[in-house]
């Protein structure tokens, strides 16, 4: 019986001496009280920059906190376990892409183990429609509405020859910037100034691109860029197109009348369609109406080059403000040296700055 009694407690002995041990073990770990204090599942938005882990050890042994991240992505660019007791800092780069993201970061401390899912949502895509119904033959308009209405971006048009000559949008979104940072310079603005003075857009908007080629296809695009010049999202964009240049079946009934004191004349023109905007001039000599509509254009389409140059404002601006409509007279006009000239009204595309009629004329002996 002394010997059941002695086996029995020799044997409860060993057994809490056993569980004592695998309790140390264990313990060992459990007492450091190594804990989250953040949300394992971590969600966050497209946008660079550091995020924090926060956790708690409850008996710190002067061990360090170990990070790994799995998979090794490189859109976490960095994690710092070693600034702040119970602080991990990670940095993210921007989610330019359409879909989410995901890794896991995994805090390792004497041995027990936390792993955080972290997920990085992508920005929204653009909305871009084109405004068919404002387009124009030297005009294109399109509504932006982004996918955030605090992301700053860019918007513009190109037309499609250019933009197919690019083997992708990261290719043509270096030619933008290369392009933004030549009139930053030209303007003695720092690129930044740039951007923000001139490119950058917020918010839903209208847009348009002028001085455009008749019946030509080109493409409005956008994409999200910041003050620093850090590109946000992909690129998005639609096809628009301007309108053809309809001809006008309008005829001009022409009068002129000389001031030979000062050597300027006058025309007056009644068109049989009070509907179109037209340009009068006079023509040194006479010619036919094909030949003086011709050498006009000529004369028109220089004056189209160098409207940029001299800061002439845009074609539409220029000839809207040029041209006439319904019964005018003229501004006065000199009076050619020749003996004969020709009084001239023709109809005018004012986007593009074409003829779009035939010319009607009137030749006139010169009085001086």
């Amino acid at each position: 019986m002394k010997k059941q009694i002695v086996f029995i407690l020799v044997s409860a002995l060993a057994a809490a001496v056993f569980t004592s041990c695998n309790n140390n073990d264990d313990n060992g770990r459990d007492n450091v009280g190594f804990s989250s204090k953040s949300d394992r599942q971590m969600t966050i938005g497209p946008e660079a920059g550091t995020h924090t882990i926060y956790y708690d050890i409850a008996s710190p042994t002067g061990a360090s906190v170990v990070a790994e991240v799995t998979p090794n992505v490189d859109w976490i660019e960095e994690v710092n376990t070693t600034s702040a007791y119970g602080e991990v800092y990670f940095t993210v780069s921007v989610n330019n892409g359409n879909e989410s993201r995901m890794a896991d970061i995994v805090l390792t401390y004497e041995g027990q183990v936390l792993e955080f899912t972290v997920t990085q949502e992508p920005y929204a895509s653009f909305t871009i429609s084109v405004q068919e119904s404002e387009c124009t033959t030297g005009m294109v308009v399109w509504k932006v509405v982004p996918p955030d209405p605090e992301l700053t971006y860019v918007s513009m048009a190109v037309d499609k020859a250019t933009w197919d000559s690019f083997d992708s949008y990261e290719e043509y979104i270096a030619y933008d910037i290369e392009y933004f940072q030549e009139q930053a310079a030209k303007r003695n603005l720092s690129y930044e100034e740039f951007l923000e003075k001139y490119v950058l857009k917020q918010g839903e908007g209208t847009y348009s691109a002028e001085d455009l080629s008749a019946d030509s296809d080109y493409i409005v695009y956008a994409y999200g860029m910041d003050a620093a010049g850090n590109i946000l999202t992909d690129m998005y964009y639609a096809q628009a197109k301007t309108l053809p240049v309809t001809p006008e079946d309008v005829v001009f009934e022409l009068s002129v009348e000389q001031n030979v004191e000062d050597w300027t004349l006058t025309i007056s023109a009644v068109p049989n369609n009070d509907e179109v905007r037209y340009l009068m001039d006079v023509y040194n000599g006479t010619n036919t109406p094909e030949a003086i509509a011709e050498s006009y254009q000529e004369m028109l389409d220089e004056i189209i080059y160098l409207l940029p140059i001299l800061g002439g404002g845009t074609v539409y601006d220029y000839f809207m403000e040029m041209s006439y409509q319904g019964e005018a007279t003229s501004t006065p006009i000199d009076i050619p040296m020749a003996s004969e000239f020709t009084a001239f009204a023709v109809a005018i595309d004012v986007y593009t700055g074409q003829i779009i009629s035939n010319v009607s004329m009137l030749v006139c002996e010169s009085e001086i």
